[in-house]
């Protein structure tokens, strides 16, 4: 009867929204965003991290990932994984975004793309072939202090050209979730 109004918590609908806006309106959520990567051949890679420092005393809470690719129509290998080892990417600025809240972010970003970009090690734990025309993926994440987050597309054909988004938001270590 009340099923539109109300979810399976019984709770209205209303109130159930996504954290990011929340996590926005406090200026804890951030975005990094790589700028144009080029990947010339098969089986070159697009290269994004997140990175942790130890002692920042926050989790960074992976939000979404996201991927454009200017050809459309190609399948890429996309590998996260938690403490890789980078190598041929530059840094990144992300950014507040709340624009009346100055906080810069405590984490780090780095991206890259095309030969020489690789990202290899650590803990591989997820994989996946996805559609690269505007792949979006959720991912729910946590980058504890001292720990950092790959993310890796390798493509099925050459002539790619795209970017690469992370949205993230950061929580004290001593508040909120356990």
């Amino acid at each position: 009867m009340n099923s539109k109004v109300f979810n399976e918590l019984k709770a209205p609908l209303y109130i159930v929204s996504h954290t990011s806006v929340a996590e926005s309106i406090f200026g804890n959520l951030f975005q990094a965003t790589s700028g144009v990567l080029s990947s010339s051949s098969a089986s070159q890679q697009m290269v994004m991290t997140l990175s942790n420092p130890s002692g920042s005393g926050i989790r960074a809470v992976i939000d979404e990932i996201e991927l454009s690719v200017s050809t459309g129509g190609n399948l890429a290998l996309m590998t996260l994984r938690f403490d890789g080892t980078s190598s041929g990417v530059s840094a990144v600025t992300g950014y507040n975004l709340n624009t009346d809240i100055t906080r810069s972010a405590l984490s780090t970003t780095a991206a890259g793309g095309g030969a020489g970009v690789s990202i290899s090690g650590g803990k591989i734990f997820h994989t996946d072939f996805v559609d690269v025309d505007d792949d979006h993926s959720p991912v729910a994440a946590v980058v504890t202090p001292g720990h950092s987050l790959g993310i890796n597309y390798v493509f099925s054909s050459s002539g790619n050209q795209g970017a690469m988004q992370i949205r993230w938001y950061e929580i004290p270590v001593n508040d909120g979730f356990a």
